[in-house]
């Protein structure tokens, strides 16, 4: 399976039966949907939308026992986690109380009232509201200037306020503040004077827009307000995106060349990451350990080979990571998932790739614990999604691809999640780059079709699975107009979800929301959930109106259990008019999707 054609009859016949998709159609089991990811030192992790981590490397999670995580960040020998209570909780390696402490057998859950954590190489931070707070080391100024070594208690940051965004690298602490301009503290930030004073806080010169900053070691970057990318610091690779030798720089220059707007920067050690809004990777700086992720080492930046849908990235020391639609996590370079076949990228199947790539091994694709190109991540790959859509072909072209066994296969016929077929017949999805679904076969006349992304079939699939539970979706999105709001007016999308004909199901958890509008899209985060018992109408269960004691229900309305969700972010798209609300959700082993329309308002 090494080559593409198109064979429109077989297409075609797909594309009419997903109608034929039901209730009865057999959903294979569901892994986890990665939400988050973090890469370090030696070791990563990834937070999922089910409120558990899976990390790999150096570093194994701990057991969280009844704790629930929103997020996990990772440093250099130690990582912390987010947990959904509000609170805090480290491991790994504490010589300079960078678990919030003196040594001990293993952290607990502290420092409450956290919404956001940061993590460096050697001391971690978190946000509440608008106000930051590190411990760990401090010996570079990172910790600001009330501490001048280590410490193990939490401790406020002076002139890092009104904090948007948080981030920690080796020796330094920066913010993006709601007005939009970065402030950082420590030696290791690359600015003016940094080194002579590093508990000074400084203002990063010339950015007024900034809606994420990023950091490691040695340089930082700047996500502006309309995807654009400004570094400063260490050059010596062209990290900073402009030829390799013109650095250091303490001043920010903007990133030009990329292919579309960013929505995400990730800094690593001499290299850095932009997420474009079109679901691309591109990478800069340097390439020796294949950390750019372009399919050879020593190469040029560019494009990451074969990823087209990401929604996520973190750099590393010398390894990337990116989070795909549907929950997957791939990385690339040295160390990239620690896998035990480190050299399978060279016969691997990227959609979009001639099939003239996949180079021997020795053209440097095979480095020794990783590769330059994109491989999944143990336990974090599409093989759940696949088993579902190869599950749905059966059911509903079963005279071409006759119903087997549930289980996908993992990893047969080198790098595909593969089924054959009586009279030659063969459905796959590759299991690195962007997941598509493959057809090999007398349809296509012995070559191999490719028929999209595997996830526009598990979004049919999805879909039905949501329309055929009777669940009704309402929402209410506007726009913050709140002055002082950052730099850009939030986009706000309440969400209410009821139940059909048995009641609202337990076990249901919202992942995800997006919003559609004149062929474009964005997606934002599920910030809050909730599952109350309200009052409702036959039109209206979006408005939280509750039964006081001793109230009679009023007429026209009932009480019934709603589940309540809220999404935010900085909206990509135009955001007046109607508009379609998707939330995306799992209910124990399955995936669904809601659709609503909704009218866009404001809030000032």
């Amino acid at each position: 399976m090494h080559s593409t054609t198109s064979a429109p009859r077989l297409l075609q016949k797909m594309v009419l039966l997903t109608a034929a998709l039901l209730l009865s159609a057999a959903f294979a089991p569901t892994v986890a949907m990665a939400t988050t990811v973090s890469m370090g030192t030696s070791h990563g992790c990834s937070a999922a939308d089910t409120h558990k981590i899976t990390c790999w490397g150096s570093l194994a999670a701990p057991d969280f026992g009844p704790y629930s995580i929103k997020d996990v960040k990772v440093g250099r020998d130690f990582s912390c986690a987010l947990l959904t209570n509000a609170s805090v909780k480290c491991w790994g390696s504490n010589d300079l109380q960078q678990l919030g402490g003196p040594p001990v057998p293993e952290t607990v859950a502290r420092y409450y009232n956290a919404d956001a954590i940061a993590v460096g190489a050697t001391h971690a931070c978190f946000r509440f509201v608008t106000r930051i707070s590190c411990w760990g080391d401090g010996s570079q100024g990172q910790l600001g200037r009330h501490v001048q070594t280590q410490i193990g208690t939490e401790t406020a940051v002076d002139g890092l306020s009104d904090v948007r965004h948080v981030a920690a690298g080796h020796g330094s602490t920066c913010v993006a503040r709601l007005d939009g301009k970065v402030v950082c503290v420590g030696a290791g930030s690359g600015l003016a004077g940094a080194a002579d004073d590093p508990r000074q806080p400084r203002t990063v010169p010339g950015i007024s827009d900034a809606l994420e900053v990023s950091l490691f070691d040695g340089h930082a970057c700047v996500l502006r307000w309309g995807g654009k990318v400004s570094c400063w610091g260490n050059n010596r690779y062209g990290e900073l995106g402009v030829p390799a030798g013109s650095g250091p720089l303490t001043t920010p220059v903007e990133v030009t060349g990329l292919a579309a707007a960013a929505k995400a920067v990730a800094v690593g050690n001499g290299y850095t990451c932009a997420l474009l809004v079109n679901g691309t990777v591109s990478c800069w700086g340097n390439n020796a350990n294949g950390q750019l992720g372009t399919g050879l080492a020593g190469g040029t930046a560019g494009q990451v080979t074969g990823i087209t849908d990401a929604t996520a990235i973190s750099a590393g020391r010398t390894a990337a990571c990116a989070v795909l639609e549907g929950g997957y996590v791939q990385c690339w370079g040295e160390g990239a998932g620690w896998n035990s076949a480190p050299c399978r990228m060279t016969t691997s199947f990227y959609p979009g790739v001639p099939a003239t790539y996949n180079p021997p091994p020795d053209l440097a694709i095979c480095l020794p614990q990783g590769s330059a190109a994109p491989m999944a991540v143990q336990g974090l790959g599409p093989v759940h999604d696949a088993a579902l859509v190869l599950d749905w072909a059966e059911k509903t072209m079963p005279q071409t691809f006759a119903p087997q066994a549930a289980q996908v296969p993992a990893h047969i016929d080198g790098p595909y999640y593969l089924r054959e077929y009586p009279g030659g017949h063969k459905l796959a999805v590759n299991g690195h780059g962007t997941p598509h679904l493959m057809y090999l076969g007398p349809e296509s006349g012995g070559r191999l079709l490719d028929l999209g992304p595997l996830s526009q079939w598990v979004f049919q699939a999805s879909r039905d699975a949501g329309i055929a539970s009777g669940m009704q979706l309402q929402a209410g999105p506007y726009v913050d107009l709140m002055p002082g709001s950052g730099p850009c007016w939030e986009m706000i999308v309440p969400h209410a979800i009821r139940g059909g004909a048995q009641g609202l199901p337990d076990g249901l958890v919202t992942t995800a929301v997006r919003i559609e509008s004149g062929g474009q899209s964005m997606e934002f985060p599920i910030r809050e959930r909730h599952r109350f018992t309200v009052l409702t109408t036959a039109t209206n269960w979006l408005s939280q109106q509750s039964l006081q004691p001793g109230q009679p229900v009023p007429p026209g309305m009932k009480q019934e259990p709603i589940y309540y969700g809220a999404a935010e972010g900085c909206p990509t798209i135009g955001t007046s008019g109607e508009v379609d609300v998707i939330v995306f959700y799992t209910l124990g082993q399955k995936k669904g999707l809601l659709r609503a329309k909704a009218k866009v308002g404001s809030a000032a």
